[in-house]
């Protein structure tokens, strides 16, 4: 079972979203980068702290103990972004691209591949160094709700991912050809003084389309004539006393 799938298998959320005949092409979790910050400043709060707690000691005592309060309070925003970004997704299909987040208030973003026109790339500094990126995506109308993709994990591969199912043609359903241009056949000719009946479509062994026959109506006196311009040839249409010659 490939990444894809052992993920799609994983998450009952994201199985949710996806549409019945959709192919999943990939789904990302956001870079680890995007935790960086709320880590740093609840450790740095944590050393602040225990200082303070330390200088207040010795004037006020065990009254200094509230300090740790404030700590508590960045390490609770910690494990908020931590739940946060384990519940943010960004899913690729054949069809379109959604952008799923939201810890509260589940939200899912949503961009048709169709209207998707060009899409930027760009890695900043700490982007290359820690490895990840942002997109932008340019659409055909205005304000779409999924425009910016920002802490791309692996976004180099990601990029080319994007760009393979976004601008690459569609390929014909399984076992249908492809449209082709047919060329349109030239008028029929009838036998001067006939009037031609509707075209009647033939189809002959090996033939690779239909013949397409004109019916002049007989006479009293001679048979009915028609000629096939495609073929180049007389077809008799009605000869009741066997006259017909080739």
């Amino acid at each position: 079972m490939g990444t894809v799938e052992q993920t799609l298998a994983g998450h009952r959320t994201l199985r949710k979203y996806v549409l019945p005949g959709e192919r999943v092409v990939l789904t990302r979790r956001s870079h680890w980068a995007k935790l960086l910050e709320p880590s740093l400043t609840t450790l740095a709060g944590f050393a602040l702290v225990a200082w303070l707690v330390d200088v207040a000691a010795t004037a006020v005592g065990d009254r200094s103990d509230w300090l740790w309060w404030l700590w508590f309070v960045l390490l609770a925003r910690l494990v908020w972004r931590v739940l946060d970004w384990r519940n943010e997704w960004f899913v690729a299909t054949d069809k379109r691209m959604l952008m799923m987040y939201g810890l509260v208030t589940h939200k899912v973003s949503m961009m048709p591949l169709v209207k998707v026109t060009d899409m930027r790339f760009s890695r900043s500094i700490a982007g290359r160094i820690l490895g990840y990126g942002e997109f932008l995506l340019e659409s055909a109308g205005q304000d779409q709700a999924l425009g910016r993709i920002a802490w791309v994990a692996d976004p180099d591969a990601t990029y080319r991912d994007l760009c393979a199912i976004i601008f690459t043609p569609a390929q014909p359903p399984h076992g249908r050809p492809p449209s082709v241009a047919v060329r349109r056949p030239a008028p029929e000719q009838t036998v001067p003084g006939r009037t031609p009946w509707p075209p009647v479509h033939e189809h002959r062994p090996g033939d690779t389309e239909p013949i397409r026959v004109v019916a002049a109506p007989a006479g009293d006196d001679e048979p009915g004539w028609t000629v096939s311009s495609d073929r180049g040839t007389f077809v008799p249409v009605h000869d009741p006393d066997g006259r017909a010659e080739d």
